[in-house]
């Protein structure tokens, strides 16, 4: 069994807690570590020899992987369950991965999106995904390019933030960026514009459904522009 932070009440302390049919020991390496990562979970376990009342500890972390980098939350429940648009780590294929809460297991499940969509599945988190699906329809894809003077410092700062708070953004060439969002040219470039100095430039073009090839471009860059474009 793995043993997560809010099985534990997300105790403040190390030490000694009541558990089960027993006690629970908590160290400060492991309390260090859900403090700074609260999602951690450890595996459970019994320390030996077995006395009146069954002592507990917690074994190795659990390395959980990462999700790909074009995971997108689809809904959460006030139950702690939560849907996610993502890939099957097997076919690669995109798919809703759920994650019941912690006390339901917590064992994370991929399902097709046709499967998960199929007839008479009308719940929160099947409506979230279609009003998802129908914004993305809508979506373009937009390229970003500019030459700054200096690339750096806060104005330099305040046009990326503008320009990551536009959508889902790809950004592996220096002064090159892509952007999935619902905004037109001419509204971004109005946007963007603000930031940009008299002797800079800017261009903002719209890619959607444009070939394009690419080389020396990182895993999950090649994913989401494959996705993308």
């Amino acid at each position: 069994m793995n043993l997560s932070w809010s099985d534990l009440n997300k105790v403040q302390e190390a030490g000694d807690y009541p558990f089960r049919d027993g006690t629970i020991t908590v160290t400060f390496a492991e309390l260090a570590i859900w403090k700074k990562n609260p999602g951690a979970q450890f595996q459970l376990m019994r320390r030996y020899p077995i006395q009146s009342a069954f002592r507990y500890v917690l074994g190795k972390q659990i390395e959980e992987k990462l999700a790909p980098a074009d995971t997108e939350l689809i809904y959460e429940s006030s139950n702690g369950d939560s849907w996610c648009l993502t890939r099957d780590p097997v076919t690669g294929a995109r798919a809703v991965m759920h994650r019941p809460n912690p006390q339901s297991g917590g064992e994370v499940s991929h399902i097709e999106i046709e499967k998960f969509l199929s007839e008479g599945e009308n719940g929160p988190e099947h409506q979230a995904l279609r009003r998802l699906m129908e914004t993305s329809a809508r979506m373009a894809t937009i390229l970003i390019a500019y030459d700054i003077h200096p690339a750096e410092g806060e104005a330099y700062d305040d046009l990326i933030k503008k320009i990551q708070s536009l959508g889902t953004w790809w950004h592996h060439l220096e002064s090159t960026w892509i952007v999935k969002c619902v905004h037109a040219p001419g509204e971004i470039r109005d946007q963007l514009k603000s930031h940009i100095g008299g002797e800079d430039q800017l261009l903002v073009i719209d890619i959607s459904g444009d070939t394009a090839e690419w080389v020396g471009v990182n895993d999950a860059g090649s994913r989401w522009l494959k996705d993308t474009i």
